[in-house]
Formats: structure tokens, sequence, C-alpha cells
């Protein structure tokens, strides 16, 4: 192919469009660009991959701006992109490009070069519906298998977003069908539409053949080494891409927060010898390398500061022990209509977050599976599923955004919308199904509720001279079942010494702050008051409490079956409930409103002693019933709401 001319070209836009700063494509991943450098770049190797482990290397390497191919018609066009950000006063575009031609004009300029291997490369030729084409040239298109991680061809503008040129060079070798190597580069510069004269160029250009905007196609001289995928002039064998990202944002701790969500993204292909990335001078990602990295306190830290991502990291290495199937790991598969082969491997142990990872060719799709969001009746727990069929992958990938982060039907086409409801729907039955075989929350028969016993005649009793009822069963019990109930967050105000004056007055302090936790229960039916924003139900248990008042010696103490119940006299209640923890402890009593939780002051009480309006030394064992009755300041007929504290 004869090449008239080789440079930088943004074409000419004959239409009277303007191409703003503001990219729709880019603005997917400018909120965490690392974040998504390191789950879009990662996915585009595993769908091109060869053979496992497909590789990765990136690197940090610094060329003297002089080394851009067609550097003076690039920086003439950076001044052009500055004047036309001035006219319309677009202060993040004059920003940037004010950036753009410090850099240009620097000693040295950091590129990111991120290498992967034992992949097919990008093929050609550059045609329409060919993968070369559909990455350089084409617009929300993709030339991917119907089961491959991505899709719409939005992912390959996430490295734009770390250049302070917003310019990516791709070199690739391919081999066609005939067995030929071919090594292809071409340099995509994401600007915006400028003035050439009175003339209007389109923001997007390229580096290459200036005629067409086509790819370099053979090692010539205006191809720089630092450009080649080799570089003693043998492409047999060197099949990959190699991205270099011009102007490269090197912030603080990068190779950590790259490595952190590459482990968190693809934890399933690493851990399966899938995928293995190099970062030089850092860290090695592979399956040897995993746990250990998951133990990094640094890598947990840059995770832990992303939005959305706090304590992510811990749960991924629980998930990873769901992954390995190991000892206490239940692995259950079913064969669903519309997903084919799906397997589920659910992990149970005290603190873990309850939740449940969808992996799609070994890379985290979502946490938030419709259907599965709330778990409030079973143990703690994490689970991995797996759609394992192609037909299963093509119809979850066909439901998936951009961002490859949910499920969302409507994405479908018409006629396969319901197909997808129906799938989902019946993916969150056998999830739940398989939970309540392993996971399910021991939920006991029979409950003594001796503080109700006034309310119940003995069959030797002989009563007030009315007909004494019998029981034919000869005792009563009661039996524990799942009430429903209607769910509110809880919003109650704690009674520490910090405001206790205010309760000698009568009055509360909603407004106040309130502490982490619940260690409540509501008395009337025995209903457990849900943690806020859980809407699974109650289950007459709490965890968290009063905070650590009086000093910091009392902490919170879980109590379950609680019951409070209504005496002759309205100002009087029997409260009952079982601690699952030892101590010196004390009660708050709340009146459990609809729409604050306000202190209820008690003023006598059959155990313990009376403090600030709570009953104080009041001693608990863990497991033992703890009965007592106390006196209110005042009648009270509402829901009473019960929270202990202990030492």
């Amino acid at each position: 192919m004869t090449l008239s001319k080789i440079g930088f070209e943004f074409p000419i836009d004959a239409s009277g469009q303007w191409e703003g700063f503001n990219d729709s494509g880019m603005e997917h991943f400018t909120g965490n660009p690392f974040q998504h450098v390191g789950r879009e770049v990662p996915q585009n190797t595993l769908d091109a991959k060869a053979g496992n482990p497909a590789r990765i290397r990136i690197s940090l390497t610094k060329i003297p701006p002089s080394e851009i191919p067609d550097i003076s018609s690039f920086s003439k066009t950076v001044d052009r992109c500055l004047d036309a950000a001035t006219s319309e006063k677009n202060e993040k575009a004059i920003k940037f490009f004010e950036s753009a031609r410090g850099l240009l004009k620097k000693k040295e300029l950091l590129v990111l070069q991120i290498a992967d291997s034992n992949t097919t490369g990008v093929k050609g030729p550059c045609e329409n519906g060919r993968p070369f084409f559909a990455l350089l040239k084409a617009t929300g298109q993709s030339q991917k298998s119907d089961t491959s991680t991505g899709s719409y061809g939005i992912g390959k503008l996430a490295p734009f977003t770390v250049s302070g040129l917003r310019t990516v060079f791709v070199s690739t070798v391919w081999k066609d069908d005939q067995d030929t190597w071919h090594h292809y580069v071409q340099g995509k510069s994401v600007l915006m539409s400028h003035y050439d004269g009175k003339k209007v160029r389109r923001g997007t250009g390229f580096w290459g053949a200036t005629n067409g905007c086509m790819p370099i196609t053979s090692l010539t001289d205006e191809v720089p080494g630092w450009l080649q995928r080799t570089h003693d002039g043998e492409i047999s064998g060197y099949a990959g891409t190699t991205l270099s990202i011009l102007g490269f944002d090197a912030v603080k701790d990068w190779q950590d927060v790259l490595t952190a969500n590459i482990v968190m993204n693809f934890f399933g292909a690493i851990k399966r010898g899938e995928l293995e990335v190099s970062i030089d001078g850092s860290h090695e990602i592979n399956s040897a390398t995993l746990e250990e990295l998951l133990a990094n306190p640094a890598l947990a830290k840059v995770a832990d500061e992303q939005e959305g991502e706090t304590g992510h990291f811990k749960t991924i290495q629980s998930y990873l022990v769901a992954l390995d199937g190991g000892e206490g790991v239940a692995i259950e598969n079913t064969q669903n209509l519309n997903l084919g082969d799906c397997e589920i491997r659910i992990f149970v142990g005290d603190g873990l977050p309850k939740r449940v990872a969808f992996l799609r060719n070994g890379m985290l799709i979502t946490e938030d599976l419709p259907g599965l969001k709330r778990f409030g009746e079973f143990k703690d727990f994490v689970a991995v599923l797996e759609c394992t069929s192609t037909k299963g992958q093509a119809l979850m990938r066909g439901m998936e955004p951009p961002r490859h982060d949910a499920f969302e039907p409507e994405r479908l086409p018409p006629d396969k919308r319901a197909i997808g409801k129906a799938a989902l729907k019946d993916l969150a039955a056998f999830v739940r199904d398989k939970l309540r075989r392993h996971a399910q929350d021991e939920v006991k028969d029979i409950t003594n509720l001796d503080e109700m016993a006034d309310f119940f005649a003995d069959e030797d009793d002989e009563g007030d001279g009315k007909k004494q009822e019998e029981n034919p069963v000869g005792k009563i019990v009661i039996r524990a079942r799942q009430v429903k109930v209607k769910i509110r967050a809880p919003s109650y105000v704690p009674i520490p010494n910090a405001y206790a004056d205010d309760l000698e007055d009568g009055l509360d302090n909603p407004d106040d702050e309130q502490p982490d936790g619940d260690n409540s229960g509501s008395g009337e039916g025995g209903t457990g008051i849900p943690k806020p924003n859980d809407t699974s139900g109650g289950d007459s248990t709490g965890s968290g409490g009063m905070g650590n008042s009086q000093g910091g010696s009392y902490t919170a103490t879980p109590i379950r079956d609680v019951r409070a119940v209504p005496l002759s006299d309205k100002s009087k209640r029997r409260i009952a409930f079982t601690p699952l923890r030892n101590g010196m402890g004390r009660v708050q009593l709340q009146d459990s409103g609809a729409d604050t939780d306000r202190p209820l002051k008690v003023v006598a009480s059959s155990m313990g002693k009376i403090a600030n309006g709570l009953v104080d030394s009041l001693p608990m064992t863990a497991g033992e019933r703890i009965i007592l009755e106390v006196e209110l300041d005042r009648e009270f007929v509402g829901t009473i709401k019960v929270i202990a504290d202990a030492v």
C-alpha cells in the first residue's frame, strides 16, 4: 500500500455540527478513571485471549515530546482547541488544553503502556465489521462474541480519561486466515471541534495515513521504536496489543489503585489462571499471589477510599474462599430453562456480609442481583453465582449496561424482555432455595414465656368463681412463627448521660446524633426492629445500642425474644428479654412512635436500680431470661422498644 502522507488528521466537518469537549462516551468513566481502566482494559484482553493465561504488562516510560510522531501538527491542533474553548468560555476545556500545551513543552512526557500477550491481537483489516475498525473508528460498536465480557464498544474510551492529551496509540500484531502476520499502528485523539481558518475540523482525529485516516500497516521509519510490538523487525509470534497512553496522569499510588481494581473485578479469572498482570516496579497479579494481595493493607486502603467500595476488599477475600470450594463451602447446580447450567457456591461464617456475587467470564458483574438484596432470615454468608452455559452468558450479557455492573431486562430486544425477566426471577428463586438449605438461620420451635403466665390459668387453679376454662392438651406452649409486620427504618433517641437532664424535665432530643448499631427489640408482639434500610423484617435480636456512655464503660448488648406486657396499671409493664452476652447491664425504654422513638422515664423496677430514668445495675447472663416489672412516670399505652447495654 502506497502512503501519500503520514501524520495527524482531524477531518473537516462540512455538516455544520460541533463536537464539544464533554464526550458522551468518556463521561461513563471520568468519575473514577483508574477504577474503570482497571476494569475495561483487562476485559478487552480476556475477550481476545488465545489461551490461558492471558497476560498484561503495565509499564511507565518517558519520552521527549519530540518523539511523538507529527508533534508539530498535533501541537497546532491543541492550540486551536484552546482558542475554541476560550471562545465558548468553557472553563473545564480551557484548563485541560492549557495543561496539554504545557505537557508538550516539557522535556519529558509520561507514557503508560499496557501490553497484552497470549492474545489474538486486534484483527484487521480496518474495515467496517472488523475488530480493528470497531476499536479505532466505530462509535458504539463492538465486534465481539455473544459471551465476551464487553459488548457496547464504549469501554475502549476508558484509557483516554487518564491521558493528559486525551490521545492513545494502538499497536497490534495479528494473524489472518492465511497465516500471514500483520503489524498495525494508529493513534487516536478525542479533543473537540475547532477552526482551521474558516474550516471546522472534527474533535476526533487520527495519526496514521492521512488519506482516509488509516493505520500504518508496515514497520516504516515513521513508526518510532516505542510504538512497535517488536524491535527486531520480526513480528511472527508477537500477537497481542499495546496501548500507549500519552501524558499519563500518574497520580499518587496509581500502581496500587490499578492493582486493587484489577483484583476486585477479576479475582475469578485470576484465581482460575485465566489472567495474569504485571505492573513494573510494583505488583505481580496471578493465582499464586492473589491471596497475598487481598491481605495487603495498602491495597485495601486505596480500595476503601473509592466511592462505594468501603470494606469491599475484605468481601473479595470471602468470595475467594467460596470460589475455592473447600471445606465448609456448599456447591449447588441447576439446569435453568432460559440460562442453562448455573452454579452457586455458598460459604457460611460469622461476620460475612450476606452478599451474592455474580461472575461472568471470571469478571465480577454485580452484587445487587434483582431479588437478592435482603437476607434477614439467613445466617451470615457470601455466595458466588455463575451461569456456565453459552446461552446463559449471552442472555445475561445482553441485559448489562455499558459499565457491565447490573442486569436490566429492558435493554434486551422487545421479544426477549419477558425471557430476561423470567430468567432473573428463576435465578433469584434458585439462590434463595439453596440459601434456605445451607444458610437458614436457626429458629427455636418452642419459647417459654413465663412473663405471660398471669394471663393463662393453670389446670389446678380454682379461678374466681367463674367457670374454669380447660386446656384439653394439658399445657400451653407458644410456637415461633414468622409474623408479617410493616417495616420502617428505626429512628430512636438514645439516653446517654449527655442529655439525661433533659429526660428529668420530660424532654427528648430527636435531633441528636444516633450511635451506630441496634441492640433493641420492640416489646408488643415480640417483633424485632430491623436494621436501617433492611426491609427483610426483624427477628427480636439487636446488635448495637446506646453507645459507649459513662466514660466508655458500657458496650452494646444484643438481646432477643423481647416482650413488654401491659399490666392493669397503665403506667406499669412486665419487660422480658434474653441477653446474648454476660455483664452488668442497663435497660432503656422508648416509645416506638410513628416518627421518632422517644425515651420513656422509668421510676421503679423489680430488679436493678433506677438511674436517670433507666434500669441500671442489672445482672445479665447470656441465654438466661430476664423478667422485671417496671413503672413509668406516666400512663402509657403505646408500643415499647427495649434497648440494652452492659459493662
